[in-house]
């Protein structure tokens, strides 16, 4: 048996090979794009799977938007302060840390920012009373523990021309013409939409009635986060009320809490109603540090009747065009109050780049860097 050639056996196998893919086969086809319709059944699977997600989540999901069933913090904080009826409304919820005896020298009022209520301030209050301050903070409409500032009256229905026109006869509108030399059935001008209570001159009236009501006035006024528009409105407005101002993380259009979340439908609800998604997106977006228990009574005060909607109204009348520096020179009372901005200083370079264009409108304020996040109050400890 003569031995086998191992060139012959490769010969043969690039003959076989040659045998079974014809030199000149055409290229296999390009894939074809994908057309509407290989698409709708991912979306019909999505939009399925959203839908079943709402409706099964508020059997899966805890309740605890019962007052009787409130976070034992939230409840205790409840039970410091109070809802002062203002005529007129809106009323809002006041807590007020005195000091242990004689008269205060200086007064402290507080205006935290969207979301974090007089609740994220409780540690800061009793540390001011401490040292002989009376603090108050004060949640404004809407916000906080402050109930839902009442809805406003939607104008009054007014027919239209081409209705009357329809009603009473296109002859009837040609005679009116021509007696009184009158076009008929003209529409009056709409009225202009009643200011939302949640704007900054709206907030800043109420705080000025709330501070009147409380008789702390003149105060030392601390605005925090997204409040900065009304504190400095009430502050405009109220010169005699205010012996300085302090800037805490605060901003006109860049608030920490994302409210824009909650205006979701699904999605809102769905982070309201699971806690851990809750605390991820308060760690991820106010304080990194926010630890279960105090998540849990944040959420729980946003889930309170009407509280999640003051949250979203607060955000869209937010006023973005607010200009500091304008702000400063505007009078000379303003010019003369001394303030001072406290600023994260470890939390991203965007919020650093932020700091640096406050300080710029605001030469002459004391600038102090610190090492929380845009809730300093929640994620540093105070000094007691």
């Amino acid at each position: 048996m003569p031995a086998s050639d191992p060139s012959a056996a490769a010969a043969a196998a690039d003959a076989a090979s040659d045998e079974a893919v014809p030199p000149h086969a055409p290229p296999p086809p390009p894939p074809r794009p994908l057309s509407l319709a290989s698409a709708l059944p991912f979306w019909f699977y999505l939009a399925a799977a959203v839908s079943l997600l709402a409706i099964l989540l508020p059997r899966i999901s805890p309740s605890s938007s019962s007052p009787a069933r409130l976070p034992p913090l939230l409840r205790e904080h409840l039970a410091s302060g109070s809802v002062l009826k203002l005529d007129p409304t809106p009323g809002l919820f006041a807590v007020t840390s005195r000091p242990a005896g004689g008269s205060p020298a200086h007064r402290v009022l507080i205006l935290p920012g969207l979301a974090a209520g007089s609740f994220s301030f409780r540690h800061v209050l009793s540390a001011l009373s401490s040292r002989g301050i009376l603090a108050v903070a004060l949640d404004l409409p809407g916000q906080g523990l402050s109930p839902s500032p009442p809805a406003a009256a939607a104008p009054p229905a007014r027919a239209s021309a081409l209705r009357e026109i329809m009603d009473r006869g296109i002859f009837h509108a040609f005679e009116h013409l021509v007696q009184t030399g009158e076009v008929p059935y003209q529409e009056e001008p709409a009225a202009p939409p009643a200011p939302s209570p949640h704007a900054p001159a709206e907030s800043a009236d109420a705080v000025a009635r709330a501070v009147e009501a409380l008789g702390v006035g003149p105060v030392h006024l601390v605005i925090h986060d997204s409040s900065l528009a009304a504190g400095i409105a009430f502050a405009s407005a109220n010169p005699g009320a205010v012996r300085s101002v302090t800037l805490v993380d605060a901003t006109a259009s860049l608030p920490a809490f994302p409210a824009a979340v909650f205006d979701v439908p699904v999605l809102g609800r769905l982070v309201l109603r699971v806690p851990a998604l809750f605390r991820g997106l308060v760690r991820l977006c106010c304080a990194r540090g926010m630890g279960a228990e105090e998540s849990e009574a944040h959420r729980a005060a946003m889930r309170g009747e009407g509280r999640t909607h003051g949250v979203i109204e607060g955000w869209k009348a937010m006023n973005h065009s607010f200009q500091l520096g304008e702000w400063r020179g505007s009078s000379e009372e303003v010019r003369r109050l001394p303030m001072m901005v406290l600023w994260s200083g470890t939390w991203s370079d965007m919020w650093i780049d932020e700091g640096k264009k406050v300080a710029a409108a605001l030469p002459d304020a004391k600038f102090v860097y610190h090492s929380g996040g845009r809730w300093p109050q929640v994620s540093m400890i105070c000094d007691r």
